[in-house]
């Protein structure tokens, strides 16, 4: 199903943002205050409608039908000021679902109560994800549910390749649980306990981050 979506802030994030969500079939509006970047990502982004405005006008953004949008993303770059006034201007608009970036975590407590309904910390995530994979080089994916729980996608560690989840038994040794499993080539589904975990599979695992973060495979 279409959306409506808009975009406020056209730097590398916000252009990426325009891209993903035309390719996914919604209609999306970009804004910027700077011409020249909205010139050349005219060319770039030819199925997106880009527009050179200054967003920390309430008249503005009212006068382009904001209120009827399905959804936002502030992704202003240095600016917090105007990344938290436009993240105000949206909600007084009553559009529905709001995402703000945050370039620290006082700015996104700012972001929060002026009602953006999800913070992000680019670079902060990048740092995390960077150093999980160095202290554990299988992971492949992380994502955060709520403020201490996660899910992460793995490779299938080396020291588990034979073993079956009843032989390692997670939930009881280290409070994790594997939700899916998906082998070399083929769809993701429900592990069954008694199968022997193979070569190139892909593990889904969830729990408690700090559970997640210390997991040994070979103390398992």
């Amino acid at each position: 199903m279409s959306k409506q979506c808009v975009v406020i802030g056209m730097g590398r994030v916000g252009a990426s943002l325009v891209s993903t969500l035309s390719s996914l079939g919604h209609d999306v509006l970009g804004i910027d205050r700077d011409e020249d970047l909205i010139q050349d990502l005219s060319v770039e982004l030819p199925d997106a409608h880009l527009v050179v405005v200054d967003a920390t006008e309430p008249p503005v953004l009212r006068d382009l039908g904001l209120e009827h949008f399905d959804g936002a993303a502030v992704v202003i770059g240095e600016n917090i000021q105007a990344s938290v006034l436009v993240t105000l201007i949206l909600k007084d608009l009553e559009v529905p679902l709001v995402l703000s970036r945050a370039n620290s975590s006082l700015h996104a407590r700012v972001l929060e109560r002026v009602g953006a309904n999800h913070v992000v910390q680019p670079e902060k995530e990048f740092g995390e994800f960077l150093a999980r994979r160095i202290s554990f080089p299988g992971i492949m994916d992380h994502l955060e549910l709520g403020r201490d729980e996660a899910l992460v996608e793995i490779a299938v560690p080396l020291e588990w390749i034979g073993r079956s989840l009843s032989d390692l038994k997670l939930p009881r040794k280290k409070g994790l649980t594997v939700l899916a499993i998906k082998g070399e080539g083929k769809e993701g589904s429900v592990p069954r306990p008694e199968a022997p975990f193979q070569k190139g599979d892909v593990l889904v695992i969830g729990g408690p981050k700090e559970k997640l973060d210390r997991l040994d495979p070979s103390e398992v």
